[in-house]
């Protein structure tokens, strides 16, 4: 039985709704893939926009006097029957706890995280050291811990100054080192040590004594604080003690570089918005807390000036000691009977625009800068986690890259597209557009063991080779005005394809087999060493331009294809009008082809820019994946894309360095997608002007 029209059209029509259902489906399971992608970034990357805030305020009634009182955390402890209740503080430092009397300075040390130390049943510590002293005054007792390490330092009454280390535990009869030096300048002043580099600093007024003791003589170190404009009121160390803070009594706060005897100052001093009263920081994050006199609170990260928190906090007002327990994040003020406690969430306080983005005063720098140093490679243990250089390498190995590929692709499309015959485009196009499945880890293996030793041989005259492409035209036109004056049958024949490529392969074969020649020639030396002497350019084994030169190829392709394709689909009656008008090729290519083309070769530019944002395995193998912040082509750069691959896999889960690598894959995401996203409206654009033509 036939069927009738009738039915034959609504199965065409029911098949139709299937694909169109069937395509819609699978558009809007890429979109939703998309979206997921950027919602679990998002996700993972959301907690470093965290902001600083107080979660609970208690007060604890001590169980005994707190002199005999040891706190750790969570955890309290009480000292030996014969130590209670005795004059003198109790400073804690680390696993230690240090009392010092009038004739006695003791060490106690404190058990490990889980054991003892109940609120209900404090444990009773042991005397690790005992030392003899003589006329101490308690105030100035200064303390610090690495490890098994104890540094302490003090003033007797008579103004000299003692200093002493416990390297390892030692029964109760003695340390393992003690010093004296007498400062008649410094018979008084704050005194602050670290136990990582055995440094004392006594700071008095606006003068300042730097000691090691056990160091030779020419270790001591005595000067003026640079531009302290009042008397110091209040004194810390830097996170890491890599830096020295100080408040004077007009509230400036300055800081000061310790990693250098004359103290140099980081940035400029900045008035604190509050009357301080005391200051305290972590000791493994760049956090700095200003207490006031009012009991406000003010968080800080002290190398960005980045302001995490201004509040009251009525609990921190009144009399007693000020102070930071690092281990549960919580701020204290104890007084002879209670203890206070502000607990704060702060995850991950370096985390803020200033901090990731704009430059920051580190100790141990010259000037201010943007690093990234996650895992404190540099100077210090403390990570930099700055994502500016990062972002800054991206671009420019994008950018060399684009050099490359402009050129080429421009030069290649127009080429093929406009004066190749058909029958000639038809088998150049799908091999150009075949290197774009080229795997780019190739290219990178390439770039980096054969390319990167040739360019440090051949510096000199594969920096020529534009130059000689560039003078191509002039002597191409001189080697056919020689053969018209051979022969007549040239008169009218221009230059063909294998005579241009005989003649460009002929030169650069003359150029790179005399380049040792052209170097002492023109520089009388190496490229390298001329660059080194003449500019003070050091040359990078695994650079810039290396990386340029390999990505170059991998986008070339890419936006040969789009260029090529837009040139050819310009309608031809276009250009043929120019022609009958009298215009020449190159005239009509000028100034109608290429207009017409423009919206795709923008796109093409963008998608290639794009393209290269993204690339990982080039820039991961050609460069020395060193996150610099320098323009010049002979010098190493890190992308966003290479410290994914390299750090994420060993980077610790839900750390801040996990959460700043998806930051960065985010950032990435973003700009890809949005150039992508413009360059297809471009394309769009130049679609819809010869949909109808």
């Amino acid at each position: 039985m036939t069927e009738t029209p009738f039915r034959i059209a609504a199965r065409r029509r029911a098949r139709d709704r299937m694909a169109t259902v069937a395509i819609a489906a699978a558009g809007g399971a890429v979109i939703i893939m998309i979206l997921l992608i950027l919602a679990y970034l998002l996700y993972v990357a959301m907690p470093l926009a965290s902001v600083t805030r107080i979660e609970a305020v208690s007060t604890e009634t001590l169980p005994a006097k707190r002199s005999s009182l040891v706190f750790a955390g969570e955890r309290r402890f009480l000292l030996p029957e014969g130590a209670r209740g005795a004059s003198g503080e109790v400073r804690r430092a680390g696993q230690h706890a240090v009392r010092l009397r009038a004739d006695t300075l003791e060490v106690f040390a404190i058990p490990p995280a889980g054991l003892g130390g109940d609120n209900n049943r404090p444990e009773t510590l042991e005397v690790q050291a005992t030392i003899g002293v003589s006329g101490a005054l308690p105030a100035s007792l200064a303390v610090d811990a690495r490890g098994e390490r104890l540094l302490y330092a003090f003033f007797d009454q008579q103004g000299v100054l003692h200093a002493g280390e416990l390297d390892r535990p030692a029964p109760s009869s003695g340390v393992a080192k003690r010093h004296r030096l007498m400062a008649l300048e410094f018979s008084s002043g704050v005194v602050q040590v670290d136990a990582g580099s055995g440094l004392v600093v006594v700071v008095k007024d606006r003068s300042y004594l730097r000691w090691t003791p056990g160091a030779p003589s020419k270790s001591l170190v005595q000067g003026q604080l640079p531009r302290v404009q009042s008397v110091a009121k209040h004194l810390a160390w830097g996170p890491n003690h890599e830096t020295l803070l100080l408040v004077d009594e007009d509230n400036r706060v300055y800081r000061f570089d310790t990693a250098r005897a004359d103290f140099p100052l980081l940035g400029e001093p900045w008035v604190a918005p509050i009357n301080v009263r005391g200051l305290v920081s972590e000791d493994r994050r760049r956090v700095v807390y200003f207490f006031g006199e009012e009991g406000e609170l003010l968080v800080q990260v002290p190398s960005s000036k980045e302001e995490l928190l201004r509040e009251i906090v009525p609990a921190l007002k009144g009399p007693g000691d000020l102070g930071l327990d690092v281990d549960d994040n919580v701020l204290y003020r104890l007084t002879d009977t209670e203890r206070v406690r502000v607990r704060l969430r702060n995850p991950s306080p370096e985390t803020g625009w200033r901090s990731l983005w704009l430059a920051q005063w580190f100790g141990g720098y010259d000037a201010p800068g943007q690093y990234w140093h996650p895992d404190g490679a540099a100077i210090g243990v403390l990570s930099k986690l700055s994502l500016s250089p990062l972002l800054y390498g991206t671009f420019k190995a994008a950018i060399y890259g684009m050099l490359l590929a402009i050129p080429l692709s421009l030069g290649a499309a127009v080429y093929t597209g406009y004066f190749l015959p058909p029958r000639i485009r038809n088998r150049v196009k799908p091999s150009i557009e075949m290197l774009e499945a080229f795997p780019t880890v190739v290219l990178g293996f390439v770039a980096g063991l054969w390319l990167a030793p040739l360019l440090v041989d051949y510096l000199l005259p594969i920096l020529l080779l534009p130059v000689l492409l560039l003078a191509l035209p002039l002597l191409l036109s001189l080697i056919h005005l020689l053969l018209q004056l051979l022969s007549p049958r040239f008169q009218r024949r221009p230059p063909r394809v294998a005579l241009v490529a005989a003649v460009y392969l002929l030169a650069t074969l003359l150029l790179m087999t005399n380049g040792e020649f052209l170097e002492g020639w023109l520089l009388e030396t190496s490229m390298r060493d001329w660059l080194w002497r003449e500019w003070g350019i050091a040359y990078e084994q695994r650079n810039a331009l290396l990386v340029g030169m390999a990505m170059g190829i991998a986008i070339t392709p890419v936006m040969f294809s789009i260029i090529e394709d837009s040139i050819f689909a310009v309608p031809r009656s276009l250009s043929d009008g120019s022609l009958a008008l009298g215009a020449t090729r190159w005239q009509s290519l000028a100034r109608v082809v290429l207009p017409a083309a423009s919206p795709a070769i923008l796109s093409a530019l963008l998608i290639g820019i794009a393209r290269g944002l993204g690339e990982t395995m080039i820039v991961l193998l050609a460069t020395g994946n060193t996150p610099l912040m320098e323009p010049g082509a002979f010098t190493g750069l890190r992308s966003l894309s290479a410290s994914i691959v390299v750090e994420l896999p060993e980077a610790g889960t839900e750390s801040v360095q996990f959460r700043l690598l998806f930051l960065a894959a985010l950032v990435l995401f973003g700009l890809t997608f949005v150039l992508n996203t413009v360059a297809e409206l471009f394309r769009q654009r130049l679609r819809y002007a010869y949909a109808n033509r």
